[in-house]
């Protein structure tokens, strides 16, 4: 069974749709973006091992290199693409959050914890 909020968006041409505000706009995705962090992907998958990352980073470490890419692109340093190595360890970051709250363990953790 398909799924209905039962809001419905009519579009020109006549046709209806569920379009359910909450679900997200991919539509709005920065798609070169998109193609950079799926290349960041590959090249971890190939060091690291396919899906290396859903072991279990925890997210203090994912900041970290966050941080440190977004750096080292601030002050012009080519060795690596540091802006999409910060995008793709923020991503990580962020869907931790929402996937795996159990691996978020930022100082403000500890005292919201107390």
């Amino acid at each position: 069974m398909i799924k209905d909020s039962g809001e419905r968006t009519k579009f020109g041409t006549g046709a209806v749709r569920d379009m359910h505000a909450g679900k997200g706009r991919m539509d709005l995705l920065p798609l070169s973006a998109l193609i950079e962090l799926s290349k960041h992907c590959e090249e971890g998958a190939l060091k690291y091992g396919e899906h290396n990352v859903d072991k279990g980073i925890p997210q203090h470490s994912l900041c970290d290199s966050a941080m440190r890419h977004l750096v080292k692109y601030m002050r012009g340093d080519t060795d690596e693409p540091h802006l999409r190595a910060a995008a793709w360890n923020l991503m990580w970051a962020l869907n931790q959050s929402v996937e795996c709250p159990e691996l978020v363990d930022m100082p403000w953790r500890e005292e919201e914890e107390r």
